[in-house]
């Protein structure tokens, strides 16, 4: 051992017997019986009767038998000095107060007696002393204060009757009467607390008290646990009790008592204690990513509810806490899909953990899928709240309907309406046996819920006026206000209410386009959709363009996967369900092999998380309704445009045998619609279901059909009828949706951007009489000359169309100090109007105006046009060297009616002669070498004569409006496509048709007027453009853009270069014709002929008919060249070879009738 360690050993040892050397030696007096007794004798000794006084007042209480019997000596000196020394002994001594009352009353020797008294007021006086430290559970010692209360009276009592005396008698019974006196009022306070009186009684029945305090301890013990432990009760069962009433004599008393407590088990304390234990791990599995219901909808953006009807604008928690404190409460959250009614039901669960519904917590209870026939409610409920909280093992059933009955569980059913029949026949609040007491319903349908008393909301619709707020508020609580300036936060608003400008928009709907509209500003790209379909398929586009690229799938199979799967989902009831797991896969692997039909499921299911599998796992939904209902929407519509027999619906499957049967393979798509409709019917008949519990679908189908992709092969009474069977009344719906367009487009006139603006403008001139209350704001847009010219010129265009603004329209035509092109744009609103004939005219005949002023005004008086067979002032124009000339020329205009506000337009051909073709030195020949070696010396436009009779040619290409309506008409011998042209507009030639489809269409045509149409053939075409001219134009020796519509970056002769339109222009736009009365006879679209391609003229009929033999028959021949060609291509001796059956852009028709008009 280290030197150190034993130094320190040895310091610590001498330090801890310091205290011992150091302390006192405690000697205490010896009590025992000899030393006492000893003691006792000495005190008849004067000269030791001090010490012995001394010891014998040290052993006190042990002494005080010694002097009581010293008390009783033969001496009265001993006497006396015993009774002196138990007074000084005090309370100690009073084990030795029966003697010394003995000795006050009988002491032979008044000295001692004297002494016996004044001893016993000594220990009263100290008893007081000693009795302020007692407490009244301290009986024992309360009682011997009685006691000595008592002995004091009794020598009192005897004192005062005694006749003997003694010199300080008075004086010795005032002292003892005082002690006694204060020694009574010590007692009685004593004995009036309340602590006293209870162990009184207690020691009083022993017995009663012991089964008592039992008791109380256990209920105290029970209390205790209750407040301060609460879940230690959930552990109390029948068991712990029935073991306690085995207990001998207590038992079953107490076994009673456990029975009455064990209610408290289950009280709402010990609820809240178990449900607060449960809070965060319900509360993070509710809001889980993997929760997508809730997770989904984690932004809540507070838009205003109907509450029983009233609008409530600041629906909060305060609205519902009144219904929190009922004893059963349910609320039934109604409104169409989309409208947000499981977000809302979220939110509110949201607020119960939060604890802003009630004083205490509430876990919510979610059922989104089928219940089975054999299901018991109940054990539903425990299956989701074991799951929400992670418990480890199963639940007390018990324990979960007391959640249920305290409203601790808010059980949320989602979309009821969209449930079969099992499970909607267990959700009757009004039994008895309703276990749920906190329920929530969401439902499209205003459900009656077995009558019982409830709170129906209905989340509203994000109204037009607060649009702007929702996707603001919306942007802020996803963090990405920042992403957009003002301009583009208002573009997102502006473009988002034309989207849904002709119907409500719902709160999904404005999510899912914001959400893509922060994609696109993050960099994605793309455009934003232009209709609620176009948003669902671009939704789709954006869950797959957040796989990784190296994984990502083709979206247009992502779309076509998601539109069978959701057709499965629905086909059965017309609204969002469950499909067979099995019927999925083999809808997918149609075309392909089941293991890939499994990968895209899994694809759509795992990766895009599209899709949910239900318990057991054979049953699959898509995970948003309205999404379901709008790609099953999609499915149908394009199966409808291209269908195949292999996938036809279930409810054509008769049809298609029919068909086969027949071996048609023609499908009439409105029987095709017809018998979806009656499905629709026979579905309602089976469901006993009212029509608005398949609306939303039936609205998506319709939303489809409306899509401009779609119409063409749509009956037209399709739209109409689906909203019939949706239960809405077709044309209220109509005047509803176009009065909220036109509110929302008169909001758009006063757009920042010039686009919008017009468009808005364009857009009203559509909607006829509902935009008449825009007059007033299309008048303002046309006045003001701060706006630029082309806003003013849409709002002319919109007025004219509407036929409102006449006088203002004229005053605009007639001012000299306006804008050309905007009196241009009056003349021609007046037009379309048909009013301002006189001012027209007067500008027509002045050859002092502007020569486009003067072409605008015969545009007009062209519109306002005559009664068939009257004559119209129409402009000629000739370009002559360096100056133009005009004449203005009325010609007879005859109309075929082909419906109440469409006609076909035609001028008589007068019968002439002459020469077919152009001289050799026309520019632009050379063309035919360079294109066509095999034409090398070939003259193609060789010049010849030709007689004519005459012939009716419609003034004007044919329109796609006249070739929509005769495509309508019964079928000759082909089918027409409706709407085939390139550049859209009613007014605005057909194109995009094939010689074939022409002549279907002049088969139509005839049948129906019953008069003969036809294709031109090239002489007669080459007569009616020339009108008795001979130059390469009818408009001279060159062309301008002005006139016409062609490649204006070329130019011809002595003319110059104008614009390229690269597209076709409306019919007649230019306002000028030629001799006959022709327009458009130079550009504008590709004309058809009759005639087979020749090479040359050689052997051509010298009588004007169509050269259809010993040609080249693979081919047939254009006339007039196109907006797209250089103006050498649209002389009036041009010719070309097209194929027949090919469809070319710019490539259109004019007709012949070769029946007389009188």
């Amino acid at each position: 051992m280290s030197q150190w360690v034993r130094r320190l050993l040895l310091t610590v040892t001498v330090l801890a017997t310091i205290p011992l050397v150091l302390a006192p030696v405690n000697r205490e007096p010896a009590c025992d019986s000899n030393t006492l007794d000893q003691a006792v004798e000495q005190l008849a000794d004067d000269q030791k009767r001090t010490d012995a006084q001394s010891r014998l007042e040290q052993c006190s209480a042990a002494s005080a038998k010694s002097l009581a019997f010293a008390l009783t000596a033969d001496t009265a000196a001993m006497r006396v000095a015993a009774a002196k020394t138990l007074g000084q002994i005090g309370w100690e001594a009073k084990s030795a107060v029966p003697a010394l009352v003995t000795v006050s009353q009988e002491d032979s020797d008044l000295q001692v007696r004297s002494e016996a008294v004044r001893a016993l007021s000594a220990i009263g006086r100290d008893s007081q002393s000693y009795s302020d430290q007692l407490q009244g559970w301290q009986t024992g010692e309360i009682s011997d204060l009685q006691v000595l209360q008592q002995q004091l009276n009794t020598v009192l009592a005897a004192l005062e009757k005694d006749q003997q005396t003694w010199p300080t008698k008075a004086a010795d019974l005032a002292a003892l009467r005082r002690t006694r006196n204060g020694l009574q009022t010590q007692w009685r306070t004593l004995t009036d607390q309340p602590s006293y009186q209870v162990v009184s009684w207690v020691q009083a029945h022993p017995w009663i008290a012991t089964a008592g305090l039992l008791g109380l301890g256990l209920v105290i013990g029970y209390g205790g646990i209750f407040l301060l432990r609460p879940l230690w009760l959930l552990k109390v069962g029948d068991g712990p009790v029935k073991a306690i009433a085995s207990i001998p004599t207590i038992g079953p008393w107490l076994s009673g008592l456990l029975q009455g407590l064990l209610p408290l088990k289950y009280h709402p304390h010990v609820l809240d204690g178990w449900v607060a234990q449960q809070l965060a791990t319900a509360n993070a599995n509710f809001t889980s990513p993997t929760n997508k219901t809730v997770s989904d909808r984690a932004i809540h953006v507070p838009l205003p509810v109907k509450c029983n009807g009233d609008s409530e604008t600041d629906f909060g928690p305060q609205t519902l806490r009144p219904c929190f404190r009922q004893s059963r409460l349910c609320l039934l959250i109604t409104g169409e899909g989309g409208a947000g009614k499981t977000s809302l039901a979220c939110q509110i669960a949201r607020w119960g953990l939060e604890h802003k519904l009630a004083k205490h917590a509430i876990l919510p209870i979610l059922i989104e899928q089928e219940l089975e026939p054999s299901d018991n409610l109940l054990d539903v409920v425990q299956g989701r709240l074991q799951t929400l909280v992670a418990a480890a093992d199963p639940l007390d059933p018990a324990l979960v309907a007391a959640l249920l009955r305290q409203r601790r569980l808010l059980v949320i059913l989602d979309h009821l309406s969209e449930m079969a029949e099992p499970t909607r026949t267990k959700i009757r609040p009004a039994d008895r046996q309703f276990p749920i007491h906190a329920l929530i319903v969401t439902s499209r349908l205003l459900e009656p819920l077995d009558h019982v008393p409830k709170l129906v909301l209905e989340p509203m619709r994000v109204e037009g006026n607060r649009l702007s707020e929702f996707v603001n508020a919306y942007l802020t609580a996803k963090g990405k206000r920042h992403l957009f300036e003002d301009e583009d936060y208002f573009e997102i608003c502006r473009r988002l209410s034309r989207m849904v400008g002709q119907r409500n928009i719902t709160v999904l709907l404005a999510k899912l386009y914001v959400d893509q509209a922060i994609e696109q500003q993050q960099g994605a790209g793309g455009t934003l959709p232009d209709s609620v379909p176009e948003l669902m398929l671009s939704y789709l586009n954006q869950l797959n363009r957040t796989i990784e690229p190296a994984n990502q799938r083709d979206p247009l199979q992502v779309q076509r996967d998601a539109g069978v799967i959701a057709w499965q989902c629905l086909k059965h009831t017309y609204r969002p369900g469950t499909a067979p797991q099995a019927d999925v896969l083999a809808a997918l692997a149609v075309q392909e092999t089941e293991a890939e039909a499994r990968d895209r499921l899994r694809y759509l299911e795992n990766r895009l998380q599209l899709l949910q599998t239900l318990e057991p796992g054979n049953k699959l939904r898509i995970v948003l309704d309205p999404l379901a209902e709008y790609l099953a929407a999609h499915y149908l519509v394009d199966w409808f445009h291209s269908p195949s027999m292999q996938t036809a619906p279930d409810f054509l499957a008769e049809y298609f045998q029919k068909l086969s049967e027949s071996q048609s393979h023609w499908a009439d798509p409105e029987v095709m619609w017809s018998q979806f409709f009656a499905s629709i019917e026979h579905q309602l008949d089976q469901t006993n279901d009212t029509p608005e519990a398949m609306q939303g679908f039936l609205l998506a189908v319709r939303d489809c059909c409306l899509e401009p992709s779609k119409q063409d092969k749509i009956p037209q009474f399709v739209p109409a009828e689906l909203a019939r069977k949706a239960g809405l009344d077709p044309e209220e719906l109509r005047l509803a949706q176009e009065k909220r367009r036109v509110r929302l487009l008169i909001s758009e006139l006063s757009a920042p951007e010039l686009k919008y603006r017009i468009r808005a403008a364009d857009d009203l001139s559509q909607l006829g009489t509902s935009a008449k209350i825009a007059a007033a704001n299309l008048i303002g847009m046309l006045e003001n000359r701060n706006q630029i010219l082309e806003a003013r010129q849409a709002a002319a265009q919109a007025l004219g169309k509407l036929g409102m603004g006449a006088d203002n329209l004229l005053a605009l035509l007639t001012d000299a100090d306006e804008e050309l092109d905007m009196r241009r744009s009056a003349a021609e609103a007046l037009g379309v109007m048909k009013a301002g004939t006189e001012q027209l005219l007067r500008l027509l005949e002045d050859g002092n105006q502007p020569l486009r002023l003067r072409q605008s005004a015969a545009r007009g008086l062209s519109l306002i046009g005559a009664p068939s067979g009257a004559a119209v002032p129409m402009l000629i124009v000739t370009l002559q060297s360096d100056q133009i000339i005009t004449q203005v020329k009325s010609i007879p205009v005859w109309k075929e009616r082909l419906s109440e506000e469409l006609s076909l337009d035609l001028v008589q051909i007068p019968a002439g002669e002459f020469v077919m073709g152009s001289p050799p030195e026309e520019v632009g020949r050379d063309w035919y070498k360079s294109s066509f070696p095999e034409l090398e010396g070939v003259d193609v436009e060789a010049q010849h004569r030709v007689t004519l009779p005459a012939f009716a040619m419609s003034q004007s290409p044919i329109t796609q409006a006249q070739w929509r309506f005769v495509a309508t008409l019964p079928r000759i011998k082909r089918d027409l496509n409706p709407d085939p042209a390139h550049f859209k507009g009613g007014q605005r030639p057909v194109e995009v048709v094939s010689w074939y489809d022409v002549i279907e269409f002049c088969a139509r045509l005839s049948q129906h007027t019953g008069k003969t149409y036809r294709l031109p053939s090239e002489a007669e075409w080459e007569y009616a453009c020339r009108a008795g001219t001979t130059q390469p134009f009818h408009f001279g020796e060159t062309l301008s853009t002005d006139l016409a519509n062609y490649d204006g970056t070329y130019s011809y002769g002595n003319g110059e270069p104008g614009v390229y339109r690269q597209q076709t222009t409306e019919v007649g736009s230019f306002g000028v014709v030629n001799g006959f009365g022709l327009a458009d006879m130079h550009g504008t679209v590709w004309e058809w002929c009759l005639d087979h391609w020749h090479p040359s003229y050689q052997g051509a009929p010298t009588d004007g008919s169509a050269w259809v033999a010993d040609g080249d028959d693979r081919y047939r021949v254009l006339r007039g060249g196109s907006g797209c060609y250089d103006p050498g291509f649209c002389r009036s001796a041009y010719r070309v070879r097209f194929i027949p059956g090919l469809l070319g852009n710019y490539v259109g028709f004019r007709v012949v009738c070769v029946s007389p008009w009188t």
